[in-house]
């Protein structure tokens, strides 16, 4: 009886605790205040097999559980299509996933960056002393909005490499 209680008593853990869960750190995100916290938040909770969201502002990294590797990608998938740029670890290994290779181009007038996450004015502050020689303006409401950035020698990749660089994605507008 004993045997068969301990059988059951592993074949139920065995269900509970995910085999192949795994932790997942994200650094340099732009997170500067409770709002940011709170989309990134939001934004883990809708993938599938993530879990234990810890999001902050003061280390500016993102934590959490990935129920396997296609989870862990999805999470920080999800993370750069809400607007925030990181690099990540997949228990302590780099996690890689496609992101578009901006070549630095040409001289351009002006460079305008979609879906970039800016909740605040701290967000914005953080965005214009990224490009002090220029004329940085915020489109739309909400977190997510368009940057367009004019002047001071600018070239599309650089742009984008200096946001990234700063903790922020987005989509080039073409």
């Amino acid at each position: 009886m004993r045997l068969i209680v301990g059988m059951l008593c592993a074949g139920l853990m065995a269900v509970a605790v995910p085999a192949f869960a795994s932790d997942v750190e994200v650094k340099g995100p732009h997170i500067c205040c409770p709002q940011c916290v709170t989309a990134v938040e939001n934004i883990l909770a809708k993938v599938d097999g993530v879990s234990n969201v810890k999001a902050s502002a003061k280390t500016k990294t993102v934590n959490f559980t990935a129920k396997n590797e296609a989870a862990a990608k999805a999470g920080f998938k999800a993370l750069l299509d809400g607007g925030f740029f990181g690099s990540a670890k997949d228990d302590g290994k780099e996690l890689k996933i496609e992101v578009a290779q901006v070549n630095k181009g040409d001289k351009v007038e002006a460079v305008t960056v979609k879906d970039v996450h800016v909740c605040c004015g701290a967000c914005q502050k953080a965005i214009k002393g990224i490009f002090k020689d220029s004329k940085v303006t915020f489109e739309g409401s909400g977190a997510m909005r368009t940057v367009r950035i004019e002047g001071g020698d600018l070239y599309v990749g650089t742009v984008v490499e200096a946001l990234r660089k700063g903790g922020f994605s987005g989509k080039l507008d073409k």
